[in-house]
């Protein structure tokens, strides 16, 4: 320990004493350990930390789904006889996500998102109410005889300012009185990670919070829950998994049309799939995309800390050749090889310790900093991300920061151990400075520091660039200039031609209105990931191939919608007044559809598909009357897919979404468009009632929040890069000055001298540039053909060659910068006075 402590003080002497090299070297790497522990952090937090129930490694879930689908929902009927005969679990509970619901009455109306349960949904996850209780087992028995909540803990806060009398008391949700029971703590946020719920209704309540939908949620025909069970002691999965199968099968047996999907030749099988908790942080079908997110920042963040690590060694190597003859005394006065190679670790690690400490803070202030600028969220979505730096966090900090040393410190120390004792007091001894000799340790590290600054480069002019095309205007939309609005209407008080008439006269009362261009309705907002939905349909004439999906993307359109959004029709017309129930049934499709299921005919016009609307219709028949062009407004998915669109007064919509097309600055009509709609309905929320940019804001928040990161990992590594640069070529000049004062004796000018430098520290710059250009291809190029749905790049090549070439000229400028000043004051050196002080 005391040797530790020398050791130690006489590294913080050494580094007092070259405090510029100290500062420079202790934030290029704090900035880069900073990265990669905020990077990290974020993946704990969503992929890493289990679930805030008890003893997490208990738990299953279990799906239901077919090859191409396989992490789907059961009906809540499965999950009763999954949970009566299943011998391996403690307690199977099931929970349905994404219900929105109406809190309070006609002046304090809140929308707040929630999880519809069984009974035993608390129990099995071994989640206790921080005041009341949860759910009682006769409360999931009857439909609609107990109406009974538990609420989260930030809306106790929020809307009952944590008073504990709220429990017992009765509440409105979707114009019922319901019975507060309990308050979830306030680590439980529900099961979607990320996504908070704060209200949690048995399914038995279902049916009278939603009288359309929730009769219908208890059948067979309805499958919305996902089943979570606990294994018993001494059960493992596998276990349960042969138990699950063997129900399934006998499941399969009962009730053959419950386990098939789709009809004729494309149905499918349906199996299930029993997955760990830890596979299931993240939805399973989400998991590989974000897993891929990560580890791609993770690759970036490390490719700057590799660059900032290349610099540390870059200035350690440049100190132990200062150091030589300091280090060649104390191996001359008995100090051993291990000894001096752990004086000179201690001191890298010491530094990336440092730099580690810093780093943290940096990456604590950078995650407050985003969490502060998220923009706001459609009304009742709450974000549960929590990423705090924790112990976890901490001690992979610290590894990194240790690794760092040890590693880039260890090199530099070898070659100082090795050095020959005798050469270098004989060399330090003589009036001549020693000629310079060419270090290709620091050579390789340029050429690579500089391959990975074009490679990250590359990345951030790629990011930014795509991230100009994901706008409303490069979408293929009408204008900026619009108002968007959700209208939801109220289950149980709006029939189908209830439904239909308001959306007419809330069309009739706002385009009148000065400054409105045109009304448009239409289910999910184009340009996003949840535009549209899947529906089965069949295409008269088309046979299905054996088990070929036949779920295509689908919305509701109200008249004139395509039109007014000026989206080109190729044939054909848009939905219009004639487009009325009665009459006979229309639909739009794009050219992606008629590629794929009409191939070969005269003309799409006039052609059938059918529409499911629900048990009362059944399947119609709908004849394609327009063909829009495929575009990029559909959504942000990487391929254009097959999609069709209804008419809004030929179905029975009770969620659309109202856009304003506005002449003008669309905030001046905002309050308009609230008023409008609060005089035809005041239970309708209005308080998401925005423009299409801010709307927008939400989609778009992680791609600029990614395309952030990784643009300000690319200046950084040019900064490192510019620094790097600039030491090897002044590093040179300080070991050349006896040489640069001899040519210039011998007649060479100072132009010589200047272009000597430049040109040979821009040789090795141009190895670099080479280097990084060919990885950027093979990397761009890689991670294009990558199997995702979602696009990585909008509306830009791979291979962009504005990005490479603005890219290649921008560093070679930086380059050219870094190398021109230290060869400048090369050129001043006065030969007389080098030749004499040598």
């Amino acid at each position: 320990m005391d040797i530790l402590l020398n050791d130690l003080r006489y590294a913080a002497r050494m580094m007092w004493k070259s405090k510029v090299v100290t500062v420079i070297a202790v934030l290029s790497l704090a900035a880069g350990i900073g990265a990669n522990t905020a990077i990290f952090s974020v993946a704990n937090a969503i992929l890493l930390r289990p679930r805030a129930v008890s003893k997490p490694e208990q738990l299953v879930e279990i799906y239901t789904g077919d090859r191409q689908n396989p992490y789907q929902t059961s009906s809540y009927p499965t999950y009763l006889e999954f949970r009566e005969r299943n011998e391996v679990f403690t307690g199977l509970a099931a929970y349905g996500l994404g219900y929105q619901f109406k809190l309070g009455g006609a002046t304090d109306i809140e929308q707040v998102w929630g999880e519809v349960v069984s009974g035993n949904y608390f129990d099995v996850l071994g989640v206790r109410a921080l005041r009341g209780r949860t759910f009682l087992s006769e409360e999931d028995l009857v439909p609609g005889r107990n109406p009974v909540v538990v609420i989260g803990h930030g809306l106790w806060q929020r809307r009952f300012n944590g008073d504990p009398g709220v429990i017992g008391t009765s509440v409105t949700i979707n114009n019922q009185p319901v019975t507060v029971v309990g308050v979830a703590p306030p680590q439980y946020t529900g099961m979607f990670r990320g996504w908070a719920s704060e209200v949690w209704v048995p399914a038995m309540v279902a049916p009278l919070l939603d009288p359309r939908r929730g009769q219908g949620m208890l059948t067979r025909d309805s499958k919305w829950v996902t089943l979570v069970g606990r294994l018993k002691p001494g059960v493992t999965i596998d276990d349960a998994r042969a138990r699950i199968e063997l129900l399934s099968q006998q499941l399969r047996i009962a009730h053959p049309d419950e386990w098939r999907s789709g009809e004729g030749d494309s149905a499918r099988d349906l199996f299930v799939s029993v997955l760990p908790e830890k596979e299931t942080r993240v939805h399973p079908a989400m998991r590989g995309v974000a897993f891929a997110v990560v580890g791609l920042l993770i690759v970036v963040v490390d490719l700057v800390l590799l660059i900032a690590g290349m610099n540390l060694a870059g200035m350690l190597f440049a100190r132990a050749v200062v150091r030589r003859h300091e280090i060649a005394v104390r191996v001359a006065l008995g100090a051993g090889r291990g000894r001096i190679i752990r004086q000179l670790l201690t001191e890298s690690v010491l530094l990336s310790l440092i730099a580690g400490v810093i780093g943290a803070v940096l990456a604590f202030w950078g995650l407050r900093l985003v969490m502060t600028f998220m923009p706001a969220l459609p009304e009742g979505i709450r974000v549960a991300i929590d990423v705090p730096i924790d112990w976890g966090v901490l001690l992979y900090t610290l590894a990194v920061s240790m690794a760092v040393g040890l590693l880039l410190g260890l090199a530099p120390a070898l070659h100082s151990a090795n050095a020959a004792v005798s050469t270098v007091l004989r060399d330090e001894a003589s009036a001549v400075t020693p000629r310079y000799r060419t270090s290709r340790v620091r050579t390789g590290l340029l050429i690579a520091q500089v391959a990975c600054s074009v490679l990250l480069l590359i990345g951030a002019g790629l990011a930014l660039r795509s991230l100009e095309n994901v706008r409303p205007t490069r979408l293929g939309f009408q204008s900026e200039n619009m108002v968007v609005a959700p209208i939801v209407l109220d289950e149980s008080d709006y029939t189908r031609a209830d439904a239909q008439r308001f959306y007419e006269r809330l069309s009739e009362s706002l385009a009148p209105l000065p400054g409105v261009e045109a009304v448009s309705l239409v289910e999910g907002m184009p340009g996003g990931f949840m535009s549209r939905q899947r529906r089965g349909t069949e295409v008269d004439g088309y046979a299905a191939r054996p088990g070929e999906d036949m779920e295509i993307d689908a919305s509701i359109a109200g008249p004139h919608y395509f039109t007014n959004m000026r989206v080109p029709f190729v044939q054909g017309r848009d939905f219009d007044a004639r487009d009325r129930d009665g009459a006979p049934c229309v639909a739009i499709v794009n050219e992606v559809f008629v590629r794929r299921y009409l191939a070969g005919t005269a003309s799409p016009l006039g052609r059938r598909l059918t529409k499911y609307e629900d048990d009362v219709t059944g399947k119609q028949w709908c004849e394609i009357v327009g063909v829009i062009r495929d575009d990029a407004w559909q959504s942000l998915q990487k391929d254009v897919r097959p999609f069709f669109a209804l008419a809004l007064q030929q179905s029975h919509r009770r969620r659309m979404t109202l856009l304003v097309s506005t002449a003008g600055d669309p905030r001046s009509l905002t309050s308009a468009v609230r008023q409008a709609i609060r005089s035809l309905d005041s239970t309708i929320p209005v308080t998401d009632v925005q423009t299409l940019d801010e709307h927008f804001d939400v989609t778009l928040y992680p791609f600029r929040l990614a395309g952030l990161v990784v643009g300000a990992c690319g200046l950084l590594a040019l900064l490192l890069a510019a620094i790097g640069i600039y030491g090897v070529v002044s590093y040179s000049v300080a070991q050349r000055t006896r040489e640069v004062g001899i040519r210039m004796a011998l007649g060479a000018l100072r132009s010589d001298i200047l272009t000597l430098i430049v040109t040979q520290g821009m040789v090795l710059v141009a190895y670099g540039l080479g280097v990084g250009l060919v990885l950027g291809i093979v990397v761009t190029l890689a991670l294009a053909s990558l199997p995702l749905d979602t696009e990585l790049l909008f509306g830009v090549s791979a291979t962009d060659p504005v990005t490479f070439g603005g890219v290649t000229i921008f560093l070679a400028l930086v380059a050219l910068l870094a190398c021109f000043v230290p060869a400048l004051r090369a050129a001043r050196v006065d030969p007389m006075v080098t030749l004499r002080d040598a």
